[in-house]
């Protein structure tokens, strides 16, 4: 069952101001997983060169796929592990923790064998040409061997959050996040590692969120899950996988967005464009971060008053929940919108072709600001309830049909300035979705 201080921290009658003190850390944590990718753009820039930016976005496709099932199995689990707490089904819901990890593992195994025997043609799949090839291998190759990890540290991390110690998974991932920081500057500058530095230091970043886990499942035992050699059932594995699918789809969907995006951008802006994509991407992710930290950070709240039957907590949950999402869309979109210049010039020269693109990309782009929070919340708040089907669902018709619907027609209506005005367009439409069943489900799980 779940311990006296972990029952205080979801079952506490929040308020405007104790709701951000606890979702905040998330969010933190969620926005050092985007800094991860973002510090090793800027490292790869300005010890490699401009075009070398574009083995990240190359590869963003195949990280997506094992952030994607990490946070699939992290947030499925999660749901389902509260839910039995909070039922008082804890023998249970130390079967399904066991399940997830030992899964992971064999999943992390299986998918490195595939990524390292069908290397070229994955690359070439993700839209590398013979220009850019030459500095993906070195990034694809490396982190490709540590999937694992990977995969571990989005699961990992999540699971810890659930458990209400959302401020020690924030220390863990800043620390992870300030090390590759570190040693990107270090392998690159001093030992001439050039992009393999780069895919190094991620990967020791990840480490520390995976060592911590040891640390504290395994020696200290704090988690309130009491870690068994189980065979994973099909059955057990399958409602988890089930019950996240929606985030696993809207992070490896995402994935498949960048990966047409890649091959549109190459059409109309040559291999530029590819790093220019890569930059918007890097910014715009930073700011999702904020939404799935908070929804991160909301989800377990929703589970455990799903379960005990707290219908009131859960109305007010989701009034503050939206109260935030639209003073943080709203102070994002100012920040990123007027700091647009400034944010690129980070990572190219202004006055270049290359900070052009990128600056139309982001300034354009930034406006899906307005729509993407209350996206997140509403997938994510699916899967607090256990109803991985819409919560798929909605991510499947956000980041898959509407956006890449929006991609080809907005490109060719308006070509290259198209590919990046079918961002906010999509998710304006994705909302009026969203929207729907919201409305639809209101009654059944009684937030509204």
């Amino acid at each position: 069952m779940l311990s006296e201080e972990e029952k205080l921290e979801l079952s506490q009658d929040f308020s405007f101001w104790s709701l951000m003190k606890f979702v905040f850390p998330s969010i933190f944590t969620f926005v050092f997983i985007a800094i991860y990718q973002i510090v090793d753009g800027m490292f790869i820039e300005k010890f490699v060169d401009d075009l070398a930016i574009s083995a990240i976005n190359l590869y963003y496709p195949v990280i997506c796929l094992f952030i994607a099932l990490g946070i699939m199995l992290g947030t499925g689990g999660n749901a389902v592990m509260v839910k039995k707490l909070g039922e008082g089904k804890h023998d249970e819901a130390n079967v399904s923790f066991s399940s997830a990890i030992i899964f992971s593992v064999v999943l992390g195994v299986l998918l490195t064998a595939i990524c390292l025997i069908f290397a070229e043609p994955i690359m070439r799949a993700c839209g590398a040409t013979d220009v850019n090839i030459g500095y993906l291998r070195p990034y694809y190759y490396t982190l490709s061997t540590f999937s694992i990890a990977i995969i571990l540290q989005s699961e990992l991390g999540i699971l810890i959050i659930g458990e209400g110690k959302s401020v020690v998974a924030a220390v863990v991932i800043m620390i992870g996040g300030v090390l590759n920081c570190v040693l990107d500057y270090v392998f690159m500058k001093f030992f001439g590692m050039g992009i393999m530095g780069a895919a190094l230091a991620t990967i020791i970043g990840y480490l520390c969120t995976v060592i911590y886990a040891v640390y504290f499942y395994f020696i200290a035992k704090k988690s309130v899950y009491k870690f068994k050699f189980v065979v994973p059932k099909f059955k057990e594995i399958g409602f988890i996988c089930y019950n996240g699918s929606s985030d696993m789809i809207s992070n490896m969907v995402g994935g498949v967005s960048a990966l047409i995006m890649n091959h549109l951008a190459l059409k109309f802006y040559g291999e530029e464009g590819q790093s220019a994509l890569s930059v918007a991407l890097y910014l715009n992710f930073f700011l999702e971060a904020v939404f799935m930290g908070l929804t991160s950070a909301v989800e377990p709240i929703f589970s455990f008053h799903y379960g005990s039957g707290n219908v009131e907590m859960r109305k007010k949950i989701f009034k503050l929940s939206n109260i935030w999402i639209v003073i943080l869309s709203v102070l994002l979109f100012l920040g990123a919108f007027f700091f647009a210049g400034p944010l690129v010039e980070i990572f190219f020269e202004k006055g270049t072709r290359i900070y052009d693109i990128t600056y139309l990309a982001f300034r354009v782009s930034v406006y899906a600001c307005f729509f993407l929070g209350f996206n997140t919340f509403y997938s994510g708040l699916f899967t607090a309830f256990s109803n991985g089907f819409i919560s798929a669902l909605l991510s499947i018709i956000r980041t898959l049909v509407v956006l890449i619907a929006c991609l080809y027609a907005c490109s060719a209506l308006f070509d290259g300035f198209g590919l990046w005005l079918a961002i906010p367009v999509s998710e304006a439409i994705s909302l009026l979705v969203c929207m729907i069943f919201i409305i639809k489900y209101r009654k059944k799980y009684e937030y509204w």
